[in-house]
């Protein structure tokens, strides 16, 4: 998926928008004063150019740049869905991968709801109340999740990955 950054591509497409947007303001800058010439009954008639050309240019460039300008855009919202898309697979592999480990650590299902909440940044109190039991109970499922790692390195992924994935919410 090439950037605006990325080879000649994008040099080309960043070109062609600063074009367009160049050909939209000096169009809206006639056009203003043309506005005005008319308002004010001033003649700013051209001797080398007749005055209707020129407002029939300035709208075939601005319809011009208006479609470039829409062609863009959809290719940016095409851009935009395939991004989420993207992030949506991989949000879901973690997933994967978090569970994975949970059953290679032989977590229960009540450790591996509790593990999950810690990953998200929840305290343990937070973690009680939604859960509806006392923070007694959370705290000593909390303590199974950080011991059940068989190795030291588990638990620094353990540590590091609940950090990483879902940093404690503000």
């Amino acid at each position: 998926m090439a950037g605006y950054g990325q080879g000649r591509r994008g040099n080309w497409r960043a070109t062609v928008l600063l074009l367009a947007l160049l050909v939209v303001a000096f169009c809206e800058v006639f056009l203003v004063i043309d506005v005005m010439a008319d308002i004010f009954y001033i003649d700013i008639a051209t001797p080398w150019l007749d005055h209707d050309i020129i407002e029939l240019v300035a709208v075939v460039a601005l319809g011009a740049s208006l479609i470039v300008l829409s062609l863009e855009l959809r290719r940016l919202l095409r851009e935009r869905r395939r991004f989420e898309a993207t992030l949506k697979a991989a949000s879901g592999e973690l997933f994967q991968v978090i569970t994975a480990k949970f059953d290679d650590w032989g977590l229960t299902a009540s450790e591996r709801g509790i593990a999950l909440l810690l990953i998200k940044g929840l305290a343990l109190q937070e973690i009680a109340d939604l859960r509806a039991t006392r923070p007694g109970t959370v705290k000593s499922q909390s303590n199974a999740v950080y011991r059940k790692p068989a190795s030291a390195a588990a638990t620094s992924w353990w540590l590091i990955s609940s950090r990483i994935c879902w940093p404690a919410s503000s």
